[in-house]
This record gives structure tokens, C-alpha cells and sequence, in this order.
């Protein structure tokens, strides 16, 4: 046997890696030349010096009207749970975004980002992560559960503007004042409020409603679309291709169809390769009713976008719907013909559309395939549906919407390894409905969706960094509308596992491993303050008036609930009441989802959910408390249910002309607000 022989014996006889193989090494070479295009178009993000806790230094800086992309240097106080050593901030941040000019330019951004960042659903997150808007809230087991789950709240349900009454805000129990709309046992029930009894169903198996509206004759169904689709291809680098997934509904690829819009896709008979099976994918699905007859509801438009569901709001007549879509691809990367391999889609009555490549924005660095996608739908002129779609790449967990500006948060990797999070914005009061506003970056990951705010005009978000000794601290970022940072305060509970942040007004509380915030730092001060006087306060604040906060915690012991009313100047403390003792293992939907609460401040009503479990079933109340300034809270009384399941567990209420509508599972019972006697109860 020659030497030539005998080498290529041996040549044939090495298995060659998948990612070496013709096919890979020319995707290699085709990111290789999206990198160097994004790198020519973006500067560099510098890393972010550590935090030193050596001495005070506060910098001071003007916030003029500075690019995005500028670098800038600010500074902020920091706090430990026992003292005052100061920290310093000191981030350079040199940021940009592009967005391809064709789908072929998104194609080699994407395949550079596959191949040389980090697969989908694979990003490490600190922080609390929170279901979906319509699936079961965490189950919380006793008073003194973690605050990762008892804390926890969709970013979705946290508006800004919920009080704008531009603001129209999801939820799963409406009203408008003669009826009332409940989703309950995976249908929508239209009650009467004058007689109590269900005028009209809408059922619809294949798409359970998770949330609704109601804009006048208008009824709005959104509900979470589990689809079966076909994996057209069974290789190993096809297989990998899906990437890992968290949820199980988002696992799947989509079946490549004829596109409505500009660009014709292939049919999956001209995939090479055998197929590998069928597994479910989730959309959301937004039905449009006229309700003009509550009797008879008719379905008059329909729209569908991939993705899970992250959260909607109306602005100005505007219907805003925000999906997380992730990798589902049907066939190997070198298919650049095949858009359902990396492109969002969307359906318009039926009617099939891909978002167009310049509608998508490109963070600098960004290192996943997942996509943020937002949609705009003008309830005006339903009658010829139509939608501006928006996408961005690189993210899709952690997604702020406040009354006009929508916020996208993803995780990238500076030069020395260290994290950061980027933040792009969009302006939803733009007449085309959505516009690219602006773009940033903060050091440390972002802790969760439940750690991002808005107010005022300025962005609140609180970040993990973790130096280079392997210790964690907490930051407090506060950027203008150019995503600029004007406030920080950094170091916070240093080497401490903080497991949720949460704003209300002025006031930032963070949380560790009990249901009261560790610490609680004022963030109207400049420098930020910790706030001495909410030291200790309850687990969730709320907006009661423009001058007062309304605390909702759990005693110590978890042996009563209780009630607090705070200034919201300087959080100094009115008036508590203890509440619901004696209960074991207590607890609240309102201690999870905010809009489980009632606050009706021009009546001085409060009303709380409570639940317990006991030995003979579960044991459901409903509290109703007066406010007044002068004696503080009035028990007005209870209503309660014991019942063998916790199926009908309290989660709304409804105040209207003198009754009280209470909401839970498959039952509403109505009262009279003035002796809280009950006058009707309806069971679906």
C-alpha cells in the first residue's frame, strides 16, 4: 500500500463533526461575512468596570439630548441590607441596531447568530420567571413561600398608563355596566347583571380564551392557538436545529405554506430528508366580535401571530399584542428559500404574511434567535383588518409595555465575558402605529420581567451583576426616553440572592427570601435614597391616589393578611389593618397578579381575595374594607365560600351602580355594596 494509499484509508476512517461538514463550513463562511458587516455597522460595547465599595463617589452628569450610542459615565450610590458603603457605576456604553435590508440580510445575521452565539431558549436568566398571561399563577403553598413565586408578576399587567383612559387593559372578567363578560372552564360567558342569568356562549376547543375586551359593541377574544406541525427533517443537524426548549408548546417548526405577502415560500415536498414527526407549536389568536346583540355574538374578523403569548393593551383605539416566538424550523439552515426557517409569520383572516425584513430590528451583539414580535391593529376600520408587524431579534422573555412605548430586553456578552443587558424601545403613539424609538444598554442581566417600569417618562430597570470574585449585587438603572441613564444606584444587597425587584412610583423594592423587601430605595432622590420610612413595608404596593400607596403584605407569623396606606412623597405610614386570621396556609391571587385587587378610590372601596386550604376542602372570602383618612380602613365584611376544590378560588371584582360582582373559576356572586348581603349567585 502506497503512502497516498494509506493516508486516505486513514482519512476515510475519521468521522468528520457535523459542524465541519461542506454544507456548515459554507454557512460558517456566510456569518463569518454577516459578523464583519454588523461589526462595521455597530462600535464596539466596552465592558463595564466593576463596582468598587471603597469610598463615596457620586458623578454627577447633565442629561443633555445624547445619541444612543454615545458613551457615557454615571454613577450611584449604593446600599447593603446594614449599611451605607457607596459604590460606584461606571458603564461605557458605545450601542447601536441595525435592520437587514432583505430577507437575505436577515438570513445571514440570523445563521451568524446560530452559529456563533447562543441557541434559543438557552440564555441563563436570573430572576423570576412568570407564565404566560392566561396560564394557572404559581401554586403558593403557605404564607411564607419564596418571593420568586409569591412576587411574581407579569410585566403585562404592569401599565403605566393602566389610569390613562386612552388605556384599555386585558384581563378575564369585564364589564360595561349592564353585562358582564367571564372567561371561565375555556369559554366566554355574557351574564346579565340585571338578572343573573348567561344570555349567550362562545366556545371555541381548538382555542381557548385566555384574556378579553370590551370596546363598545366590540367584544376582543385572545386566546393561546396549540397547532401540530410537521418536522420535515430528521438528520442530527435538523434535530439540533430546534434548539432546546423550556416550554414543550414551542418546540415545533411550522409547515411551510404560500405566503400571503411579497414572498413566495416552498412546499414541504420539496424538502430532502425523512420526516421526523409531528409536535405542537403555540400562536396567539385574537377574534373580533360584534356584540351589538349580547345575545348573539358574531365573529367578524380574526388574526393570528406566532409565538407565546406575552402580553396586549389598547392605546387610542390601537390593539397592541406582544408574542415571544422562538426557533421553530422546518429544514437545515442552508434552505435560505424557506422563511418559516427564520422569519415570524402572521395571518390576517386566514390570509398568510411573513414580517418584512426592514421591520425587524437587529441589537448590537445580540446572541439568540428568539424574536420579540409586536403588532398594531387599528379597531377603527376592522372591517378591512390590517396590522403593522414589528419584530426584534435576540430576545423574547423580557418585554415592558407602558401607555406608549414598548420595551424589549435582551442579554448580550461584552469583550471580557461580562453581562449586559440590551434594551431597544419602540413608540406606539407613531401614526404608523409602531416605530423604532431608540436603543441602550445597562450592565448586569435583567432580573426577570416583574423588574422593569416605567413612570413619568422614565425607564426604570434593575440588573444582577456579578464581579469578577464570583459575588452579586443588584443595580437600579433609570433612563430617559434615549434610553440614557439619568439615575443608578448601584451594589445593592450585595451578596445576597435578590429573587424580585418591583417599582411603584418613586419607590423601588427588592426582594430576597421573605414576602417584605429587603430594601426599599427612593428613586426620585438623586442620587437614589434607600427609604427609611417603607422599611419593612408590605409585599406589593399599589397606586391608590396621586398622593397614596396602598400596601399588601402577609404578617410574619402568615397568620393574617394585611392592609397598609402609605404617602407616595415620602412613604411615610397612615394607617394598617390586620385581616382573614386565624386561616392556615393563607393566601391571595392579589399577592400575584395586581389586577386581582380592587381599588376604587373615589368610593374609598378596597376589596381582597382570599383563599386558604384546610383539611375539609378549600375556604374562599372575598373582604371589602372603606378608606377613609380620618379612621384609615372600615371592614365592611366578608363573603365566604367553603368549597371541596379551590376550582372557584376569588380572582375579580366588579363594582357597578351599588353592587359588588365577585368573580372565581365557574362562579360569580353578586352583592349589595351597602350590607354586602348577597342577592344572586350564577354557576357556569
Amino acid at each position: 500500500m502506497t503512502f497516498d494509499e494509506k493516508l486516505n484509508e486513514l482519512i476515510s476512517e475519521v468521522e468528520v463533526p457535523d459542524e465541519l461538514s461542506p454544507q456548515n463550513i459554507a454557512l460558517m463562511l456566510k456569518a463569518k461575512n454577516a459578523q464583519s458587516k454588523m461589526e462595521a455597522e455597530h462600535r464596539n460595547i466596552k465592558a463595564a468596570p466593576s463596582i468598587a465599595a471603597q469610598r463615596r463617589i457620586i458623578i454627577t452628569r447633565t442629561a443633555a439630548a445624547v445619541a444612543a450610542c454615545a458613551v457615557f459615565a454615571t454613577a450611584a450610590i449604593a446600599f447593603g441590607r446594614n449599611n451605607d458603603d457607596v459604590g460606584q457605576i461606571e458603564d461605557q456604553i458605545d450601542y447601536n441596531a441595525v435592520s437587514p435590508e432583505s430577507y437575505d440580510d436577515l438570513y445571514n445575521i440570523y445563521t451568524g447568530i446560530y452559529l456563533g452565539g447562543t441557541a434559543p431558549e438557552e440564555e441563563e436568566q436570573t430572576g423570576t420567571e412568570t407564565a404566560p398571561a392566561g396560564d394557572e399563577d404559581p401554586v403558593i403553598s403557605d404564607a411564607e413561600a419564596a418571593p420568586r413565586e409569591m412576587l411574581s408578576e407579569l410585566s403585562a399587567y404592569d401599565f403605566s398608563g393602566a389610569a390613562d383612559s386612552r388605556v384599555s387593559e386585558a384581563d378575564i372578567v369585564k364589564s360595561d355596566g349592564t353585562n358582564l363578560y367571564c372567561i371561565a372552564e375555556g369559554k366566554l360567558y355574557i351574564v346579565s347583571l340585571e338578572t343573573m342569568e348567561v344570555v349567550a356562549e362562545v366556545e371555541n376547543d381548538l382555542n381557548p380564551p385566555v384574556e378579553l375586551y370590551i370596546e363598545g359593541d366590540t367584544l376582543i377574544l385572545v386566546s393561546k392557538e396549540n397547532e401540530e406541525v410537521l418536522v420535515t427533517d430528521s438528520s442530527e443537524a435538523a434535530k439540533d436545529a430546534l434548539g432546546p426548549q423550556s416550554d414543550s408548546s414551542q418546540t415545533a417548526p411550522d409547515v411551510p405554506a404560500e405566503a400571503a405577502g411579497t414572498h413566495s415560500n416552498a412546499d414541504s415536498s420539496s424538502y430532502s430528508g425523512s420526516e421526523a414527526g409531528k409536535v405542537n407549536r403555540t400562536n396567539v389568536v385574537v377574534d373580533f366580535y360584534n356584540i351589538s346583540d349580547k345575545t348573539n355574538p358574531v365573529r367578524t374578523a380574526s388574526y393570528k401571530q406566532n409565538g407565546r403569548y406575552t402580553s396586549s393593551k389598547i392605546v387610542g383605539g390601537v390593539l397592541y399584542t406582544v408574542t415571544g416566538y422562538s426557533d421553530y424550523r422546518t429544514a437545515p439552515l442552508d434552505k435560505e428559500a424557506d422563511l418559516d426557517s427564520y422569519v415570524p409569520a402572521y395571518f390576517i383572516n386566514g390570509n398568510k404574511h411573513y414580517v418584512a425584513a426592514e421591520d425587524i430590528t437587529v441589537p448590537s451583539n445580540a446572541n439568540s434567535t428568539d424574536y420579540t414580535v409586536v403588532s398594531a391593529i387599528d379597531l377603527g376600520s376592522l372591517s378591512e383588518l390590517n396590522a403593522t408587524v414589528k419584530a426584534v431579534l435576540g430576545s423574547s422573555r423580557n418585554v415592558y409595555c407602558s401607555a406608549d412605548t414598548l420595551y424589549i430586553v435582551g442579554v448580550g456578552k461584552s469583550k471580557d465575558n461580562s453581562d449586559y443587558s440590551i434594551v431597544t424601545s419602540f413608540d406606539l403613539s407613531d401614526e404608523s402605529g409602531i416605530s423604532y424609538k431608540a436603543s441602550g444598554s445597562i450592565a448586569g442581566k435583567v432580573i426577570g420581567r416583574c423588574s422593569m417600569n416605567e413612570y413619568n417618562g422614565l425607564f426604570r430597570i434593575a440588573s444582577e451583576i456579578t464581579d469578577e470574585n464570583g459575588t452579586t449585587s443588584v443595580s437600579l438603572y433609570v433612563l430617559d426616553e434615549t434610553l440614557t441613564a439619568v439615575n443608578s444606584a448601584g451594589q445593592l444587597l450585595s451578596g445576597e440572592k435578590v429573587s424580585a425587584v418591583r417599582f411603584e412610583e418613586n419607590y423601588a423594592s427588592l426582594y430576597t427570601d421573605s414576602s417584605e423587601p429587603a430594601l426599599v430605595i427612593d428613586l426620585a432622590s438623586d442620587p437614589p435614597v434607600q427609604a427609611q420610612s417603607l422599611a419593612g413595608a408590605s409585599a406589593y404596593l399599589y397606586s391608590y391616589s396621586e398622593d397614596k400607596l396602598l400596601g399588601l403584605g402577609v404578617k410574619e407569623d402568615g397568620s393574617a393578611l394585611t392592609l397598609t396606606m402609605y404617602s407616595a412623597e415620602n412613604g411615610l405610614m397612615y394607617h394598617t389593618v390586620s385581616f382573614a386570621e386565624g386561616l392556615d396556609n393563607i393566601n391571595s391571587k392579589a399577592l400575584k397578579d395586581r389586577r386581582a385587587i380592587l381599588i376604587d378610590s373615589e368610593n374609598g372601596i378596597i376589596g381582597v381575595p382570599v383563599y386558604s386550604h384546610t383539611e375539609f376542602g378549600t375556604k374562599n372570602q372575598y373582604c371589602v374594607f372603606e378608606y377613609d383618612e380620618e379612621n384609615g380602613f372600615i371592614s365592611k365584611g366578608t363573603i365566604e365560600y367553603n368549597d371541596l376544590d379551590d376550582e372557584k378560588v376569588f380572582e375579580r371584582a366588579a363594582a357597578e351602580n351599588g353592587m359588588l360582582y365577585i368573580s372565581g373559576g365557574s362562579r360569580v356572586v353578586s352583592v349589595q355594596l351597602s350590607d354586602l348581603k348577597v342577592v344572586n349567585v350564577i354557576e357556569f
